[in-house]
């Protein structure tokens, strides 16, 4: 069990799309907790797999929606396998871009009109890195004004980000034109890789730690957490766990050890959660 200085408080504020997390985690010299307050994202995991792809993530008022692309035979399809048929698959653009479009339309020109942190549409690639990468800029190059983007060395900013996961090209910091960022990971903490590049760093929870959200996490897990949390907020980076499980008590521990962002499956449990429902 944790057994901290001070009592410890969780409490999540709601502003329909953003999500501000107060965290009373320290004490101040009279013994009574501190707030910190931070916003969090919620990344929908697989968001392909979800009932109504792309609109239920929004609706919920998530920030970062993840699509899971492979290069077949010149076109990006949207599976988690490779599908024995891939001509029944949607491709990309018509599954998300073209509706996320039509959505920054209806919006003037945003995606979320009550959120204040960019929203990232992740594309975690399945396929050969860079041949799935030139593939995906060829699609989106149309789209190029809707992303924040570096054109000529200078940055400007669009509606959408748009981060790699998965099989990850091999992008330069001396680029001076690019529309991606590279979802980055633990191993890359400590290599002077910029912000502007790698926003994020991303691993898997059961690769680092064994609580799965059963009893109370140990003392020297937690410890662990923390630490690996530090390491990537020192860099100015914010960090994710993929792999863990949807439950209440994960939430509350990946919070207060500072997780930035939320990894998630079932979407309307953690909108529950997020309206103190759980």
């Amino acid at each position: 069990m944790i057994k901290p200085f001070c009592k410890f408080y969780l409490f999540i504020l709601i502003s329909i799309t953003v999500f501000t997390v107060a965290l009373f985690t320290s004490c101040n010299e009279s013994g009574e907790a501190e707030t910190t307050e931070k916003e969090i994202y919620v990344w929908s995991h697989n968001d392909y797999e979800q009932e109504r792809p792309l609109f239920k993530a929004l609706e919920l008022g998530f920030q970062m929606i993840e699509a899971d692309i492979h290069l077949i035979d010149g076109a990006l399809r949207v599976t988690h396998d490779h599908p024995e048929n891939p001509e029944e698959i949607s491709v990309l653009e018509d599954q998300y871009i073209k509706p996320l479009v039509e959505i920054i339309r209806q919006n003037n020109g945003v995606v979320l009109p009550e959120s204040t942190v960019p929203f990232y549409l992740v594309i975690d690639v399945k396929t050969e890195a860079e041949a799935s990468f030139h593939a995906l800029m060829e699609v989106l190059e149309p789209y190029r004004n809707y992303f924040t983007r570096l054109e000529n060395g200078e940055w400007i900013k669009g509606p959408i980000r748009l981060l790699i996961s998965g099989n990850r090209p091999q992008l330069s910091t001396d680029d001076t034109d690019r529309m991606a960022f590279i979802d980055g990971r633990l191993p890359d903490i400590g290599r002077g890789l910029p912000n502007d590049l790698y926003p994020i760093i991303s691993d898997n929870w059961r690769s680092h730690f064994t609580w799965n959200g059963d009893g109370d996490i140990s003392p020297e897990e937690f410890e662990k957490l923390q630490t690996i949390v530090s390491e990537v907020h020192d860099e100015g980076k914010i960090i994710r766990f993929w792999a863990t499980p949807d439950k209440k008590e994960v939430w509350d521990v990946l919070l207060s050890a500072g997780v930035d962002v939320i990894n998630v499956d079932d979407l309307e449990k953690m909108r529950n959660y997020l309206d103190g429902a759980l």
